[in-house]
């Protein structure tokens, strides 16, 4: 740009230059800015324009621009609040399906909305217990391909909603660190219709072909996605899944056949109860007595339920239904078998 062409736009880097250097706790000075122009811009100004260029920022451009006391200047707020940025910094870094890498790349965007020295922090490492983090890194690529699949309109026209196919991957013993694909390489065919986001995993939850059925698929599992010029299948049965009653299920107790399940907890885990059960009108809490509640919903009955269950110990037990009480019965007695000596 040449020297004239920088004067005209002056007030804009002058703006950059708040943008980038300063926030609450940083001031800058007017001979900050000059040296600035003067060294990173190629621009020759007075402190008198400077002055001119803050109060333009202020007036004119809404910039919340404080100071002018001891000539120094500190810009108080913008676009977005730090406290924001930092909460979408973290939110990307406990997201188990953006690898490594790409939470570095996409956390240094979120970066330039904030000052040098906010970026230095949002940028610092997140520890974070308890997150196996993907090591692929096309995931919001297939994330994409999978939201124009199910899209009804595509540059302005309509569209009708495709079938995509892919591969799902596994972990073998052979190699921990390698995913192997399912069904010896077979290729999937579903009808995609929701994806969503539970315990840090992306999910995308479609209407199997094969099984004429709903299924779930783990995004960073699902390999060589594409869409295919069929229209999907399944409208009618989407069309009548209560959403909320289903990821509740299917994604707290694991998968299994569906039944209503009593079960009686003491006081002191209605808390957990409700974080599991929900408080929609399906699901029903009740006083047993002084030291005990029953919650009665909808579940998945499978051993994983079963070992949740267990991890209450005395605190909470089964009382209902009674062919539901006697499998968690069966699934105590396999465990202890398991457990006797000699015989593990």
């Amino acid at each position: 740009m040449a020297r004239a062409e920088k004067q005209k736009v002056k007030t804009l880097f002058v703006a950059k230059y708040f943008l980038e250097n300063s926030d609450e706790n940083h001031p800058i000075t007017a001979g900050d800015i000059v040296d600035y122009l003067r060294e990173d811009c190629g621009i020759e100004v007075e402190r008198r324009a400077i002055y001119r260029d803050i109060a333009a920022l202020r007036d004119v451009y809404g910039m919340d621009i404080d100071g002018g006391q001891g000539g120094k200047y500190r810009l108080l707020s913008r676009q977005f609040e730090f406290d924001d940025l930092r909460l979408l910094a973290e939110c990307v870094h406990a997201a188990k399906f953006i690898s490594a890498s790409k939470a570095k790349e996409l956390v240094k965007t979120i970066s330039e909305f904030c000052s040098i020295y906010q970026a230095e922090e949002l940028q610092k490492e997140v520890f974070l217990c308890d997150r196996v983090k993907t090591t692929r890194n096309n995931i919001l690529l297939t994330v994409g391909i999978i939201y124009s699949a199910m899209a009804t309109k595509q540059d302005g026209k309509p569209h009708t909603p495709q079938k995509i196919t892919f591969k799902y991957l596994k972990y073998a013993l052979q190699n921990k660190r390698e995913q192997v694909e399912r069904r010896k390489g077979a290729t999937y065919k579903v009808s995609p219709y929701k994806l969503l986001i539970n315990d840090g995993n992306y999910y995308l939850l479609a209407f199997d072909d094969r099984y004429q059925e709903i299924r779930r698929y783990r995004v960073d599992r699902m390999k060589e996605v594409k869409a295919i010029d069929e229209p999907r299948e399944g409208a009618k049965v989407f069309a009548e899944l209560d959403m909320e009653s289903y990821t509740r299920r299917v994604f707290s107790m694991f998968g299994g056949k569906q039944k209503r399940v009593s079960i009686r907890f003491i006081n002191q885990l209605l808390d957990t109860a409700i974080e599991r059960f929900g408080t929609s009108p399906d699901v029903f809490y009740r006083q047993d007595d002084e030291k005990h509640f029953v919650v009665t919903a909808d579940v998945e009955v499978s051993d994983q339920f079963f070992a949740w269950v267990c991890g209450f110990r005395k605190r909470a037990a089964i009382i209902n239904p009674p062919d539901v009480v006697e499998s968690m019965k069966k699934f105590l007695e396999d465990i202890e078998t398991r457990y006797q000596d000699d015989k593990n």
